[in-house]
């Protein structure tokens, strides 16, 4: 039987305990080291019973007063003498920054919480999308109560797409003014007291600090899970990010580490011979508006396959890992060829806002803006091709939209594209990730004949449609050890 914290039981007792211990904290460890003063009116007391008390600076409390002259009372020879009051210490007890926002998050956590999502925000992207399967596929049918924390002072745009009655707390923001210590230390603290039954960090670096630092205690009485996609790539060519960073020192606390390829299982164990079995492969759903949207209009049409010029989409971050200079290399290449591309995704620092002039410039390029989803995209079902160029990657689900609508996709063979792009059979994969040659040579041969690309794109539509169902996503997370377990 699991022991709840008393806070579950006695709220109150508990915050009345925990105003009581940050109170006496500076009792036991002064704040001030230097000496304290005493003013004059603390030696007024006499041991004489007539004599009045000053206690007009407040710093002899009445209580103890009140005792002295009980026991003075009853014997007269006990009562402190001058000296012994003119060398009484005195301190101030501290007033603490995170007492008052530790009830103020308890308050927004609420009860009864099983499950606890640490996530960095909550915007348009890979990551944040994987945290909304979690918590929809939870909600209602495995899960009590669930709390979604971010963690960086970011607005999220997609907390509208979280289902009502999920509690979100904007952590990052509320309590920017802390130092990251007593972010640590606050957070940890609402987890330890409040134990739901499931962490689960996606991508929060906050989350992992804790994970790190207090995953022995977390771990007594939470499950910790973290997902992990793929590393990142340095502009010297290091590899960093939190798989190299983070997850190897916080690996034993863990419960399961979920991924979305199996590609990462394996370089995973090749570098820090992580277990196997507690990284978990979890294929993600292809999105619910694309399962929508899955009719015969998704299948390239005759009118597709006879048109004179071929438009190809790329879509995604216009950052480094995207490499839309690539891009933009294979365009110039194409300047003579009947290729259009045509250009979705928003700048992540504005140091990559340099290549929109570029954009600009580019003849058979054009820069549509951001986008909110392939199935988004006014005239999407007019494209050919999407063209994906990134250099490291898990398996994105802009892969798995592309396929859903029946586009054709022509890859980079990075990270766990491989599993779903299979090359000549459900895409067609380029290696080296920036061969520039042989993206141009396969756009070319699939113009010259474009009758291959209906079987293709049909191929890579069953499979997403099979593995990557909602139904499948379900299943296997119902497989994860302890996760649905309330």
């Amino acid at each position: 039987m699991r022991i709840r914290p008393v806070i579950v039981k006695y709220p109150r007792l508990h915050r009345s305990a925990i105003l009581f211990k940050e109170g006496v904290k500076g009792l036991i460890i002064p704040m001030d080291p230097a000496p304290p003063s005493f003013p004059e009116a603390a030696t007024a007391l006499q041991p004489q019973s007539d004599r009045e008390v000053d206690t007009s600076a407040g710093r002899i409390p009445e209580w103890l007063i009140e005792e002295w002259q009980e026991i003075h009372a009853i014997e007269p020879q006990l009562f402190p003498d001058k000296n012994l009051i003119s060398h009484i210490p005195f301190y101030s007890v501290p007033h603490s920054r995170l007492a008052e926002s530790y009830l103020e998050l308890c308050e927004a956590f609420g009860d009864n919480v099983s499950h606890v999502f640490l996530i960095p925000w909550l915007v348009r992207g890979g990551a944040d999308l994987v945290a909304l399967n979690y918590i929809r596929a939870l909600h209602g049918r495995f899960a009590k109560n669930i709390v979604v924390i971010t963690t960086l002072p970011h607005d999220s745009v997609w907390q509208k797409r979280l289902p009502k009655k999920v509690r979100f707390i904007e952590f990052g923001k509320k309590y920017a003014f802390l130092s990251g210590e007593e972010k640590e230390k606050l957070l940890t603290r609402l987890l330890l007291q409040m134990a739901p039954e499931v962490i689960h960090n996606i991508n929060s670096e906050l989350g992992y600090d804790i994970f790190i630092k207090y995953g022995q205690a977390l771990k007594t009485v939470s499950r910790l899970y973290a997902c992990s996609f793929c590393g990142d790539v340095s502009a010297e060519g290091g590899r960093v990010g939190y798989p190299f960073g983070h997850l190897p020192a916080c690996f034993d606390h863990l419960t399961a580490v979920l991924t979305d390829n199996c590609w990462h299982v394996e370089d995973m164990h090749r570098i820090y011979a992580l277990d196997r079995k507690k990284m978990i492969v979890h294929y993600q759903p292809a999105p619910n508006t694309v399962r929508e949207m899955q009719t015969d209009e998704a299948c390239p049409s005759e009118g597709r396959l006879k048109k004179e010029t071929m438009d190809i989409v790329w879509a995604g971050r216009l950052d480094r890992q995207k490499r839309p200079d690539i891009l933009l290399e294979i365009a110039r290449r194409c300047q003579h060829m009947p290729f259009r591309f045509h250009v979705y995704g928003s700048f992540v620092l504005d140091r990559d806002r340099v290549i929109e002039k570029k954009f600009k410039a580019a003849e058979n390029l054009t820069y549509h803006g951001t986008f909110d989803g392939l199935p988004n995209i006014r005239g999407i079902f007019d494209y050919d091709l999407f063209l994906n160029t990134s250099q490291w990657d898990g398996l994105p689900n802009i892969l798995l939209e592309a396929i859903s609508l029946g586009l054709p996709v022509v890859s980079s063979d990075a990270g766990g594209i491989c599993e779903l792009i299979r090359h000549d059979m459900t895409g067609f994969l380029i290696s080296p990730y920036d061969h520039v040659d042989a993206y141009v040579d396969c756009l070319k041969k699939i113009y010259a004949d474009r009758s291959v690309l209906s079987e293709i794109a049909e191929a890579a539509r069953t499979l997403v449609q099979s593995r990557h169902s909602w139904e499948s996503f379900v299943n296997t997370m119902k497989e994860i050890p302890g996760y649905c377990q309330t």
